[in-house]
């Protein structure tokens, strides 16, 4: 029995040494300043790494002041897309692509498809180069029933369908190219009214550049829906190959069969039964 009381005492006794060594450490690392930052202090901080910096004068209330959001640019491979970066609409990311990229695949005009290659598309609108990368703003948006295509500085992009998200990149023009894009969407020659979703009676305005290439079309005044809007539009007397231009399409049912013709340079297919179809307005 005494024993154990013996070996009781001496625990008690040796967590009571212990218990003041430890607030006597804290005590010591207030007193000196040489306590660690915790977690959602916001305290303002300078970095030589290029992060942010905040040289406006102190605040007597420090803590009710939120936290700066970081400018500093998140370094990103040229595969990577907007889709991986797990971000909410409406929310920008700086990010910097390295020198020396190459060509990946994207989706869009000025308006890319979240799974596109973010360096390639900031190629493509201009804001970096291949050979020396660069740093890029973007925004994350909803998506778009219909995403454009076109060729700028070396790089061709793809048009596409419904997609539920999008970005674009922050520049001191992004709004009139944006509402450039919902007046009339760019496409390239090879694009088809097929890229839109069906529906009867909708009508759709795009852009065709110049220097057009002829492509397939099938039917006269009313074309199958995977004919080549552009290449149907100089068929139709629409636009012109060498000047292209903007045009109106109207999506309509399908017909039992196309017939083909020869107008404006420009000849075209016959064929049977298609379950969907376009003309202009």
């Amino acid at each position: 029995m005494n024993l154990f009381l013996r070996t009781r005492n001496l625990r008690l006794n040796r967590m009571s040494i212990r218990g003041g060594v430890v607030l006597l450490i804290i005590a010591v690392a207030l007193a000196t300043g040489g306590c660690a930052k915790l977690k959602g202090d916001n305290s303002n901080t300078t970095s030589s790494g290029g992060g942010h910096t905040d040289a406006s004068p102190a605040r007597s209330s420090p803590a009710s002041v939120p936290p700066s959001s970081s400018t500093q640019a998140t370094p990103t491979s040229w595969e990577a897309k907007a889709s991986s970066l797990n971000g909410a609409e409406g929310q920008t990311l700086t990010l910097a692509c390295s020198p020396g990229g190459e060509a990946h695949q994207v989706w869009g005009s000025d308006i890319y498809t979240d799974d596109s290659s973010i360096c390639t598309a900031a190629v493509h609108s201009g804001l970096i180069t291949f050979a020396d990368g660069g740093t890029v703003t973007i925004e994350l948006r909803a998506g778009r029933s219909t995403f454009g295509a076109s060729e700028r500085n070396g790089v061709t992009t793809s048009s596409y369908g419904s997609w539920p998200h999008s970005f674009v990149f922050k520049t001191p023009n992004t709004e009139a190219l944006v509402k450039a894009a919902d007046e009339s969407t760019p496409v390239l020659w090879n694009s088809p009214a097929a890229i839109m979703p069906f529906e009867a009676g909708k009508t759709v305005k795009f852009r065709c550049p110049a220097g057009g290439k002829e492509y397939n079309v099938w039917g006269t005044d009313t074309y199958t829906l995977d004919s080549s809007i552009c290449t149907a539009a100089v068929h139709a007397g629409k636009i012109q190959l060498e000047t292209g231009g903007p045009v109106t399409i109207e999506m309509r049912p399908g017909a039992p069969s196309y017939k083909g013709s020869e107008r404006n340079g420009i000849k075209t297919n016959d064929y049977g039964q298609y379950g969907s179809s376009f003309g202009f307005k």
